[in-house]
């Protein structure tokens, strides 16, 4: 039997998404535009509390919420964002290990971003064509399906990273049971990844300059070059991260994630990663 508990507070979530509906239709659309994450928040926090069968009730509840009040475009990114929200509070609820809700957001993030954006291109006719001019100025070198595929995992990776962040700490905040962090001191830079970053990058020189490949194996060398490059970047964030902790420089902490998105310093956090995985830099 549902307890009065249970109902009264999933009627709330249910209200605080009603009133996010409302501020997405008064703001020109500006929540769906810009952070469509937000929508995820009152079903993710309820099914972390509830449990999954209550948490299945209130995610339909919201789904025809969004049936009734929402616009047509609302209908997919609040959708999504709900889909996404239940599975990781199913993850918080049964005490799966956050790498593994991280991994499962990202992966949903990037087929939700997929879906909407064949969905825009076949409706609205969206060219992402000026978009990749722009980025091809500074990156001369890059194709525009590589492009495509770089933006949406992008996307993807930056809504799973929102996601899972902000839901830690609310859950940490609202004293919920959930898996301990892992201290920073136990993040792993395997030498492996350092060795695969070195052939990476020597294949991707030779058949961008040297050798005449076809347009699929370039296409498969540029997004693989830039996978290593973003996993570089994160172990160079790491090490980072682990210095002001070892000179207990916390204020510090901020710039050493803020360095790896600036173009030119992210070169030093890159290498810093690569120095990390091959020598174990953060081990002596």
């Amino acid at each position: 039997m549902i307890k009065t508990k249970q109902i009264t507070k999933g009627a709330m979530v249910c209200a605080i998404y009603g009133a996010l509906l409302f501020l997405n239709q008064q703001s020109a659309l500006m929540i769906e535009s810009s952070a469509s994450w937000i929508f995820a928040f009152p079903v993710l926090i309820y099914t972390a509390m509830s449990g999954v069968k209550m948490g299945v009730l209130v995610t339909i509840c919201m789904g025809l919420m969004t049936m009734f009040f929402g616009g047509f475009t609302t209908w997919f990114y609040s959708w999504t964002s709900l889909l996404i929200g239940f599975l990781y509070g199913v993850g918080v609820s049964k005490h799966v290990k956050n790498m593994t809700n991280f991994i499962f957001c990202f992966i949903l993030s990037v087929l939700a971003n997929l879906c909407i954006i064949l969905l825009w291109s076949t409706l609205f006719g969206i060219d992402f064509y000026e978009d990749f001019r722009l980025i091809s100025q500074y990156i001369p070198f890059i194709s525009l399906k590589v492009f495509t595929y770089l933006m949406i995992g992008m996307l993807g990776l930056l809504q799973a990273l929102c996601i899972h962040l902000v839901a830690l700490m609310v859950c940490m905040r609202m004293h919920m049971d959930i898996v301990p962090l892992q201290p920073l001191s136990k993040v792993q830079s395997p030498r492996w990844v350092g060795v695969c970053s070195i052939v990476v990058w020597i294949a991707f020189f030779f058949i961008q300059n040297v050798l005449k490949c076809p347009t699929g194996i370039v296409d498969l060398a540029q997004i693989l070059f830039f996978v290593d490059c973003a996993l570089l970047l994160y172990f160079g964030v790491v090490y980072f991260m682990s210095l002001c902790v070892k000179y207990q420089k916390k204020k510090w902490s901020f710039l050493s994630i803020f360095g790896a998105f600036i173009p030119g310093l992210n070169l030093l956090w890159m290498f810093m990663g690569e120095l990390d995985c091959l020598l174990q830099l953060r081990k002596e």
